[in-house]
């Protein structure tokens, strides 16, 4: 052999190993990352029913994976006879020694190995340890020193499970599944695990929280409620308040369901199997806690000020708390100021400093300047506190309304004001309906057609109070008062003769009456248009009432309030009418009416008592099973919102389970103990359910004062009285005895005789 043509088939052999490698190393980063892809599909990345994406995915993440393997192992490669060396330890270095003086001879670089110390020597050395590797090599066999089996068995591997995956809505895996449920027997058609998240509202800012295998979830009004229901069935009975649905699983045991939290209600989950066989039920009661209102309280100085003059700051302190978060914290102030019907409204804002100990609690601190306000003797300050919370369309909570009154001389604070705002404020009457409707024309633009018209009620119903008033007090008659610059000893012979001149042509001289008349008839008129929301109208029409209310209270009128004259019987139709059409009246006794919770509930009691007694003969008894859940699930149904009944229906539920797992399980005939022990909570929990349900029967049932005596024993007592007094009476008539005494009470008793000598 020539040293060249040993060279030649010593760097072909070498050529061929690295090539082999390379496919090796290709086949391990496409498994690798079809493997990343398969992850990805049980995440469901993409989404089901994407097949074509997801088998795009799991070609792209296959060769990334093979770029960077080859990448990775570049540099063992080309050093491929150390790998050769490696695994093949009888050619004792001669391939490593003979790739090195070939690269030498050659001028390739030689391998990090012999960077530090190259290899020199005489060409003939070359020659025989080139001929001693060829010898060696051709001992070597490539597919036993680099198998390629397992490499290819992973990438095909890979690909199957992501292409199974993939296009696992496109392949009847269901229906296989389905039909090998339909040969396992009743007993495996149950729920396994019950996960609930409940997501709150987006203003009240929590997390979701998680849930396993609960008795009864609480969450806020609006949340929503997501159960993933992992059970061995085909489909799934949810029954909630609203109904019954049935739900196909989105897996092949998961099933999936969205409750909204907006009352208190419950949910039983009934696994079911194709051929209509149904597992234990699971019951799970829900609790919905509604969002409170924030409280709100002014705590400095909280009480009405009356004061001398304006000449002065008030120091505030506001205080509110809320359960979830407050939103905002304000206090305003309306400055009232005249009199009569002449009140004027003014409107403002004092500015306080937050301190947020907690989000949901705030202290506010503030100082009212008087001074800017304004204010003579007699007005007045009405403040109050604002709170709301973060809850859309919730209404502001208000605080206590305090005053600050500046007092006339002579005068004391106007009431009505610090109490509740609900009640009547004679005060404000006309003018402040006035006032409403004005303020509600300027925002109607920025409000809703429902919203609008609410309101514009609300101010009709105020208009109709203030007419009310006017028409109670259009009881008495209205005349004109002298004129007070006038001496009292004077006589007006002109004002005299006109009076004698209307009363002469029947007419009164009292103007405020007719005033009054009018500003009555202008009130209704107005309440009508803002029942119809004529804002514009009504206004008018609540203007010209006032105009006529203060031509009534002017200062020459005054009111004379008359009573009413009494109503007197006609004595001419007393014991009137023939005495032979008077008869009896006899009514048919009134029909109680049912009481369905009491009945519900007494029925309930009655299956509990039937299943117990089923139990102690046949434990674990199927039908019995189903039965409990059932009578959980119609306890629950009664009154959702019930603690009592919850617990009850919670230990009927564990009873169902606790007979269901006795029929699953062999333990009768191999665990006698255990068994025994099964028995024993079962009967607890039946008992626990009866005690319960027979107290709230008894919580229900009304109060009997207890009747002493039997009905015989009166009918007894009556019959003897009546016997009596029939003899008294004939004996009165015939002269010998007075009449008989009333009837007794009690039978008489016999009274023993004396003896005799």
């Amino acid at each position: 052999m020539t040293p060249s043509s040993a060279a030649t088939e010593f760097r072909t052999f070498l050529d061929r190993a690295a090539a082999r490698v390379l496919w090796i190393e290709v086949a391990h980063g496409a498994a690798v990352g079809l493997a990343v892809a398969f992850v990805l599909v049980l995440f469901n990345i993409p989404p089901r029913g994407s097949t074509g994406l997801s088998v795009g995915v799991a070609l792209l993440l296959a060769a990334l994976g093979a770029v960077v393997q080859v990448a990775r192992t570049a540099s063992s490669r080309r050093n491929i006879a150390h790998r050769v060396e490696a695994r093949a330890p009888q050619c004792r270095n001669v391939v490593v020694t003979a790739d090195e003086l070939s690269r030498t001879t050659a001028g390739a670089p030689a391998s990090k190995a012999s960077e530090a110390a190259p290899l020199v020597a005489p060409p003939y050395v070359g020659d025989i340890v080139l001929a001693e590797a060829v010898r060696t090599i051709r001992t070597l066999d490539l597919a036993a020193l680099f198998p390629t089996r397992n490499a290819w068995l992973a990438l095909l591997a890979g690909a199957g499970f992501v292409g199974l995956m993939s296009a696992r809505e496109t392949l009847p895996l269901r229906t296989a599944a389905r039909a090998i449920r339909r040969v396992v027997p009743a007993a495996a058609i149950a729920i396994a695990n019950v996960e609930v998240t409940v997501t709150a509202p987006a203003y009240a800012a929590q997390r979701p929280r998680a849930l396993r295998n609960v008795a009864r979830i609480d969450a806020l009004a609006g949340s929503r409620i997501r159960l993933r229901v992992r059970a061995s069935a085909d489909s799934l009975v949810v029954q909630t308040l609203r109904g019954k649905r049935t739900l196909a699983p989105t897996s092949a045991d998961l099933f999936t369901i969205d409750i909204p939290a907006d009352e208190d209600g419950f949910v039983t989950l009934a696994p079911r199997g194709n051929d209509g066989r149904e597992g234990s039920h699971q019951l799970i009661g829900i609790t919905v806690q509604n969002d409170q209102l924030p409280h709100v309280r002014i705590a400095a100085p909280g009480r009405d000020l009356l004061l001398k003059d304006s000449h002065r700051t008030i120091d505030l302190g506001v205080e509110a708390d809320d359960d979830l978060g407050l939103a905002s914290l304000r206090l305003r102030y309306t400055k009232v100021s005249g009199s009569g019907e002449r009140f004027a409204f003014s409107e403002g804002e004092v500015p306080l400093k937050l301190t947020r100990t907690s989000q949901q609690l705030w202290k506010a601190s503030g100082v009212f300047p008087l001074d800017s306000l304004g204010l003579s003797a007699g007005d007045m300050v009405v403040y109050r506190a604002v709170a709301t919370d973060h809850r859309p369309g919730a209404p502001s909570q208000e605080s206590d309304a305090f005053i600050l009154e500046i007092v006339a001389p002579g005068g004391d604070a106007a009431s009505g004001f610090s109490i509740d705002p609900d009640q009547e404020r004679y005060a404000v009457s006309q003018q402040m309906v006035i006032l409403k409707t004005e303020r509600l024309i300027a925002r109607r633009a920025t409000m809703q057609a429902d919203s609008a018209t609410n309101a514009a009620q609300e101010i009709a119903a105020e208009q109709r109070k203030v007419r009310a008033e006017f028409v109670f007090m259009m009881g008495g008659e209205m005349a004109d008062a002298p004129d007070p610059d006038a001496s009292m000893t004077d006589l007006n012979e002109e004002a005299e003769a006109e009076g004698e001149a209307d009363i002469a042509a029947g007419r009164l001289a009292n103007q405020g009456r007719m005033a009054l008349t009018r500003a009555t008839r202008y009130m209704s008129r107005a309440a009508t248009m803002l029942t119809n929301v004529e804002l514009t109208e009504a206004l008018k029409s609540e203007k010209a009432a006032l105009a006529q209310l203060e031509q009534a209270f002017s200062r020459t009128r005054i009111l004379l309030r008359a009573l009413s004259e009494r109503e007197r019987l006609d004595m001419t139709r007393r014991m009137s009418g023939a005495l032979t059409d008077a008869r009896s009246d006899r009514r048919s006794a009134a029909t109680p009416p049912a009481d369905a919770r009491g009945t519900a509930l007494r029925r309930a009691l009655a299956d509990i008592a039937a299943v117990a007694h089923e139990s102690r003969v046949a434990a674990g008894a199927r039908a019995s099973s189903v039965r409990l859940s059932a009578l959980a699930e119609a306890i629950f149904r009664v009154d959702p919102s019930s603690e009592a009944l919850r617990k009850v229906s919670t230990r009927l539920s564990a009873a169902s389970a606790l007979m269901s797992s006795s029929e699953r399980t062999d333990e009768q005939r191999t665990n006698a103990p255990r068994t025994h022990a099964r028995r024993n909570a079962l009967q607890q929990q039946l008992d626990s359910a009866t005690a319960g349900l027979a107290s709230v029967l008894r919580g229900d049932a009304p109060n009997v004062t207890p009747v002493t005596g039997s009905i015989e024993q009166s009918q007894l007592r009556g019959a003897l009285g009546d016997a009596l007094r029939a003899a008294g009476a004939a004996a009165a008539r015939a002269g010998r005895v007075s009449p008989p005494a009333p009837r007794p009470t009690a039978a008489p008793r016999a009274t023993p005789m004396p003896p005799q000598r």
